[in-house]
């Protein structure tokens, strides 16, 4: 059984869009409806681990500043 932030990562790492930028030599990754969430790095692999920890961040800074986060069960009440 995977807790539930676990499945909501997964699924924004699966929506996530990659891309190989010529110019610094590196992957980009961005998840389009999460604003801000970006992560670049040497390798796909790399880039998709700097990812998940971003979203993570972002989960954990929405949850404590009471935004609205996509996707999230509203019936999960945390107190952070």
């Amino acid at each position: 059984m995977k807790l539930y932030i676990t499945q909501y990562i997964e699924n924004f790492l699966r929506k996530a869009e990659y891309e190989y930028d010529e110019e610094t030599k590196s992957w980009c990754a961005s998840v389009k409806i999460l604003p801000g969430v970006y992560a670049q790095a040497d390798s796909v692999e790399k880039v998709r681990e700097q990812l998940a920890e971003v979203i993570e961040d972002y989960i954990l800074v929405g949850l404590r500043e009471k935004q609205f986060l996509p996707g999230f069960k509203k019936s999960a009440k945390t107190h952070v």
